[in-house]
């Protein structure tokens, strides 16, 4: 298809998206800002920036959205706190996150209200967060965002720079793109002109900015309602695209200029705005009179109800073609709840909803503050459940990307209310989720990070406040890891006995095979055999009172492990036959069930077997990153055995070869394309260096070198107790035991 056959907004998207390959931070050779002009609306006088490090964060980040009087201390805070969140933004970026990258950007420059912005919020790190935003936005055709942007990191860079010249050289390409691409109808040219200057206002807070945005989109209705009249008076039938945007114009246009000055916390503007323009046509009434309200009270209540207006809109379908965008919405419920929120931070729906959209634009770690201080000293067991419950979601959403720092700072801030939670707790108070629920999680984050020394004392924490057969075993894994198998089999015992013993089947399976694995490495095998007879006895019971097809599956697989044990290879085989007819229709189980079969066929050198299971995996066209992993399996056990390969492992890597993942990585070393030094060069996190370290030592004893057992060793101590790798490096390195199957047992 050709450039001209396109509609105007794919074309835009087409040449914005080279326009952001050109802007990368690699082609433009960033450099710091010395001698660099203030960006956009930088209110310049004497404040003296403040150095916000990772530590003051949380609490510089708070006072910033408590309070938005202005000062010069506070504008000084400002500074500080713009200049780490845009940091933040750079490392997401760095890490392989872009879009959480992106809405961190934006977090940033959502702090920043008109006459707020100042030359020094954005240095060297926090333009090469720009970069990153003008990449990930470029694509979209967002253009007016783009620009502002390339605008803001223009002023970054030194005057007389190269980098400074190639990004003035694309503002003015872009400037003449933006022109080129003004086709079609009148109202639909005027149509791009508002949607490009209010989607610039949204991350642009000068005041002539909002203006330029709010002239645009009153001229635009104006056009609307007049193209209304003539088309009911004539009757002529409207070009397609001109009808959208007159019905776009007279649905969402009162709407869109509200949306504009709220973003910024600006009722009053928005008001008088809408009543000398023909905006007021065409505001829905409900949200004019809330409007009106927030701008003559300004109280409390009616931002709040204002606020919850726009809260609600954004959890309803709207029409793609006519109705709010998404990103206008987001801008005006920020600055709306942001508004509700100063006027009475100790409310807790305000709190919790201005927690929720800090947590979404990558700002979590104020969101404990937030929630704590709208409690306060005595709060009721639900309202210190929900805040905990916002905590959770902080954390959940940090360890989507493995923002391990992140979590830490959020969980830091997170202190005073846990300790609410613990005064609740010995008073006999039931919590959902309770204190004990946000240590688990962020022991868990600790140990995929490889910090087995903070997850211990969290799990310690957790379990002795709630002590259950899940939360028992996970401590005592760890315990394991730690060299402390004595008491990891303690942890087993009191696992075995926890009050959710009769009902975690699956839990106490886990447990019993685990006291196995630990007398197993001790060499007491009577032990061990007590153990895996228990194990077998559990499973065997799980098995019988299994109803749907997931657990019924994971009791196989766990039989099958167990079976393994034993020496029953067959069985064990058998079992997993079993599992993979269970979940035929649910991919994320039948990948997790042929990593199992792989996995455990690789332990046996069953060639056949892991073979046989990939194909599954293959012939579901499962998740590249299951079929990578798979692969890599197969691909190890056939240069162990010295067996030539089918191409079946090849098939699973094909596809993630030249990717830039860390899956593709690997898949890029299976083909040979990457050394072993590259690939522990390029792992980044503790997760991915166990994983390297893994694949190299098995590439290492394939080849036949003695030392790479030491090396297996290594990663079978590996604190990062959930990989996959660290289990198998532990079975391939175990005793190989031959144990008798109890007599009374009866297998499937």
């Amino acid at each position: 298809m050709s450039p001209s056959t396109l509609s105007p907004r794919r074309r835009l998207a087409r040449g914005l998206a080279a326009l952001a390959l050109a802007l990368s931070p690699v082609a433009c050779g960033a450099s710091g800002p010395s001698g660099a002009k203030g960006p956009p609306g930088a209110a310049e006088g004497r404040v003296a920036p403040v150095d916000v490090r990772d530590a003051d964060f949380s609490a510089s980040l708070y006072s910033i959205v408590r309070d938005g009087e202005p000062s010069a201390q506070r504008a000084g805070l400002l500074i500080g706190v713009v200049r780490r969140q845009l940091a933040h933004a750079a490392a997401r970026f760095n890490a392989g996150h872009p879009d959480r990258g992106l809405q961190s950007v934006l977090g940033a420059l959502y702090l920043v209200r008109p006459g707020e912005g100042r030359a020094e919020m954005i240095d060297a790190v926090g333009e090469r967060a720009l970069a990153g935003a003008i990449e990930r936005l470029s694509p979209r055709g967002d253009e007016g965002r783009v620009q502002a942007l390339m605008e803001l990191r223009a002023a970054a860079l030194p005057r007389g720079s190269r980098a400074r010249a190639e990004v003035d050289e694309h503002l003015a390409a872009l400037a003449r793109w933006m022109k080129d691409t003004r086709t079609g109808g009148p109202l639909e040219r005027l149509g791009m002109d508002q949607r490009a200057s209010v989607a610039r206002a949204l991350v642009d807070s000068r005041p002539e900015s909002i203006q330029r945005a709010a002239a645009a989109t009153a001229a635009w209705i104006d056009l609307a309602i007049e193209f209304n009249i003539e088309y009911q008076q004539g009757g002529k039938r409207p070009e397609r695209d001109e009808a959208v945007e007159a019905a776009r114009a007279l649905e969402s246009g009162g709407a869109t200029l509200a949306a504009l000055f709220l973003r910024h916390g600006d009722a009053k503007g928005a008001v008088e705005q809408i009543d000398r323009t023909s905006a007021r046509r065409v505001i829905p009434p409900g949200l004019y009179q809330r409007l009106k309200a927030a701008a003559t009270e300004d109280d409390a209540a009616s931002w709040q109800a204002l606020a919850m207006a726009f809260a609600h809109h954004a959890g309803q379908e709207r029409d793609v073609e006519t109705g709010l965008s998404q990103d206008l919405l987001d801008g005006a419920l920020w600055g709306t709840a942001l508004e509700a929120y100063r006027r009475d931070p100790r409310s807790q729906d305000s709190a919790a909803l201005l927690s929720q959209l800090m947590i979404r634009l990558g700002m979590s770690e104020a969101t404990p503050l937030v929630v704590a201080g709208a409690l306060g000293d005595r709060p009721s067991l639900d309202a210190l459940g929900a805040a905990l419950g916002l905590v959770l979601s902080a954390l959940a959403e940090e360890a989507s990307t493995d923002d391990f720092d992140a979590a830490r700072r959020t969980y830091h801030a997170a202190g005073p209310l846990l300790v609410l939670a613990d005064r609740a707790a010995r008073s006999g108070g039931a919590l959902d989720p309770s204190g004990a629920s946000v240590r688990s999680l962020m022991a868990s984050l600790e140990l995929r990070a490889g910090n087995l020394a903070a997850a211990l004392p969290l799990l310690r924490a957790a379990t002795a406040a709630e002590p259950t057969v899940n939360g028992l075993t996970v401590l005592a894994m760890a315990e394991r890891q730690a060299g402390e198998p004595q008491a990891a089999l303690e942890d087993v015992r009191r696992a075995l006995g926890a009050p959710d013993a009769r009902t975690s089947l699956l839990d106490v399976i886990q447990a019993h095979v685990l006291a196995f694995e630990l007398h197993r490495d001790a060499g007491t095998h009577d032990r061990a055999k007590e153990s895996l007879d228990a194990a077998l006895a559990a499973a065997l019971d799980a098995r019988q009172r299994a109803r749907d097809p997931g657990t019924k599956a994971r009791v196989e697989r766990l039989l099958g492990r167990i079976l393994d044990g034993y020496g029953d290879g067959k069985g064990a085989a058998r079992a997993h036959e079993r599992a993979f007819a269970l979940v035929t229709a649910d991919p994320p189980l039948l990948g997790a069930t042929m990593l199992d079969a792989v996995g455990r066929a690789l332990v046996r050198r069953d060639l056949q077997s892991a073979r046989r299971a990939l194909k599954r995996g293959l012939e579901a066209n499962l998740d590249e990153e299951d079929l990578v992993y798979g692969g890599l399996w197969v691909l190890l056990l056939e240069r162990s055995l010295g067996v030539a390969t089918d191409g079946t492992a090849g098939r699973a890597l094909e596809g993630a070869t030249s990717r830039t993942s860390w899956t593709g990585k690997l898949a890029a070393w299976a083909n040979g394309k990457l050394s072993d030094a590259e690939l522990g060069r390029l792992a980044q996190s503790a997760a991915q260096r166990v994983e390297a370290q893994f694949y190299t030592a098995m590439a290492r004893k394939a080849a036949g070198d003695a030392g790479a057992d030491e090396q297996l060793r290594a990663v079978a101590k590996s604190p990062v107790i959930d990989l996959l790798e660290v289990h198998l490096a532990r079975d391939l390195l175990a005793p190989s035991l031959h144990l008798d199957l109890p007599a009374s047992a009866r297998l499937p």
